[in-house]
């Protein structure tokens, strides 16, 4: 069985958008069951380690013996450094994260227009062929 006529090129445009949105947003498993994202950071050469989790708290905080020898403004300055990473990780993963999100709500809308312009597409052919044998009926009959 043949589709409709599809003069413009139409569904075949959002078709192939549709699927290329459906290849960039691929992603192994099912995206329920990805983490949320997390930001790490650090301060003092490493010796400061922080990791950053939705909403934005900090969730692990981990100190090297050594910073101890710092006077307590320079550990003081290392670990704000070290958290001000990790948060600023944190929310550059949780931007890349929602864009993902984004994507499959987009996928989903392009999918649903696909589907509309094609109707649309097919009724107006439709009709296209109709008033042309009315045009045909109407010449031939004077």
């Amino acid at each position: 069985m043949t589709g409709p006529i599809d003069p413009s090129g139409l569904s075949g445009t959002l078709a192939e958008v549709v699927s290329a949105l459906g290849r960039s947003q691929a992603q192994p498993g099912n995206p329920e069951d990805q983490e949320p994202p997390t930001g790490t950071g650090e301060g003092a050469d490493g010796r400061i380690s922080v990791r950053a989790v939705m909403p934005g708290r900090v969730e692990g905080l981990r100190l090297d013996p050594q910073v101890m020898r710092l006077t307590r403004e320079e550990l003081a300055r290392e670990i704000e450094s070290a958290v001000n990473h990790a948060l600023a990780d944190l929310q550059n993963r949780a931007v890349a994260h929602a864009g993902t999100a984004d994507l499959t709500e987009l996928t989903g809308r392009l999918k649903e227009i696909q589907f509309s312009a094609e109707r649309q597409f097919a009724a107006f052919v439709a009709s296209m062929a109709d008033a042309q044998e009315q045009l045909v009926r109407r010449a031939g009959g004077q």
